[in-house]
């Protein structure tokens, strides 16, 4: 791992980078869907034989920017799926939910309701003010399982365990498109501080992989006319995309309009059914990455049974990285807290921290929550494999089953 710490030490700074991951995640849903009919209920049958163990999962909705109501119900179901199994180890599974409306001082208190309430954990979610959350987390001793990821906190605190990859997806994105032979790459991000800390991390690894630095192409985050943004990216093979869905589709629009033959790669979460859907042949040939299995494969089968099959969703459905996080999010804790005698916080976090052999029921190749990534800021990155999707034939497609592990993007290929 020598190799490793040797070339992210700056990478503390790419942390910076993870808001965009969470505006990528979740648009302007509509936040008023109604549960399925038929989707499984809570059987009152069930006998349980020890204390109830309460969760918190806080999400964003009733905002302008931000709905990602449906995680509630994703963890609602996930719930639901756990207790009419027998619960954690005989606990009956009790679920509190916050809505934090993209608010840090609503997130906060959302964050003090957990403390107040006693909760054992919070389990998934999607907020984008995770550093407002984590601060009193750490005071009270309680983890966050399966965080989306977002903040510098999320990445660094000792009290979080995530389960996605984050930011190294794009350094993997950067090996990517040297992989696959881009000439000219540009990295098209957002004009925010954290713009050069993304170039930089595709940069290390296109120049590991004997390729020159991509261009950085900025983005002015009011942008709403791409002409200008698609002529630049026009002159390169390849670009490194880190905006969020709409802007990636205005940008690829107008490169269609400009006949630009540019190949683009997305930030992990930021490609869905829903992209694929809208951007007709403009984003033909995108690729991207994720953690997770196609929404397609039958090990979802079980979700889309208790939540449903969210297709009116218009963030993407089970597309969607932050709605499947949080389902695996419940069913990985269920597989590493089951056998627990104490279920306090301490005793969850004491179980999360030795635990070398992360289960996710399947849903990603198992890794380690007992050792630190080595670098400065993304120490709380653990799982490391990432399965490859593109859009071929207008609808996101996974590419194989093998996993690439995205630390290898970080140093010089052999």
């Amino acid at each position: 791992m020598t190799d490793v710490r040797k070339h992210t030490r700056w990478l503390a700074a790419a942390s910076a980078v993870t808001l965009l991951l969470g505006l990528a995640a979740c648009g302007g849903g509509d936040d008023d869907k109604k549960e399925s009919s038929g989707r499984p209920s809570q059987d009152p049958d069930v006998e349980f034989t020890g204390d109830p163990v309460t969760v918190m999962t806080i999400s964003t909705y009733d905002t302008d920017t931000l709905n990602a109501k449906a995680v509630l119900d994703i963890a609602q179901g996930a719930v639901v799926q756990i207790n009419n199994d027998g619960g954690l180890g005989g606990h009956e599974l009790k679920l509190i939910t916050c809505n934090d409306s993209a608010d840090p001082n609503k997130a906060a208190d959302c964050a003090r309701q957990a403390v107040d309430e006693g909760v054992a954990a919070l389990v998934g979610g999607f907020t984008a003010n995770g550093d407002a959350i984590t601060p009193i987390l750490e005071d009270a001793g309680i983890p966050w399982f399966a965080p989306p990821g977002i903040s510098a906190g999320e990445l660094s605190s000792e009290i979080s365990f995530p389960i996605t990859s984050g930011v190294l997806g794009l350094a993997g994105l950067g090996q990517m498109a040297a992989e696959d032979g881009c000439g000219s790459v540009a990295s098209v991000n957002y004009d925010l501080p954290s713009a050069g800390q993304i170039s930089q991390l595709v940069d290390l690894a296109l120049t590991n992989q004997g390729h020159d630095p991509s261009t950085l192409i900025k983005v002015p985050p009011t942008t709403t006319d791409f002409s200008t943004i698609a002529q630049e990216t026009s002159d390169y093979d390849c670009a490194v995309v880190g905006t969020p869905p709409q802007p990636f589709l205005g940008i690829a629009a107008a490169g269609a309009q400009l006949g630009s033959e540019t190949k683009y790669y997305l930030v992990p979460g930021g490609l869905t059914d829903t992209v694929a859907a809208n951007g007709g042949e403009a984003v033909e040939g995108t690729k991207t990455l994720s953690n997770f299995p196609d929404n397609d494969d039958p090990i979802w089968d079980d979700a889309k049974e208790y939540v449903g099959d969210l297709a009116d969703e218009d963030n993407g459905g089970w597309s969607a990285l932050y709605f499947q996080n949080t389902w695996v999010g419940f069913r990985t804790f269920l597989s590493l807290i089951k056998n627990n005698e104490d279920f306090s916080a301490a005793g969850v976090k004491a179980t999360l921290d030795a635990t070398t052999q992360v289960d996710t029921d399947g849903f990603a190749p198992p890794f380690s929550f007992a050792e630190d990534f080595p670098a400065p800021g993304l120490n709380r990155v653990f799982n490391y494999s990432e399965l490859t999707f593109e859009i071929k034939d207008g609808e996101l497609v996974q590419e194989g089953t093998e996993t690439k592990d995205m630390r290898l993007a970080l140093v010089p290929a052999s």
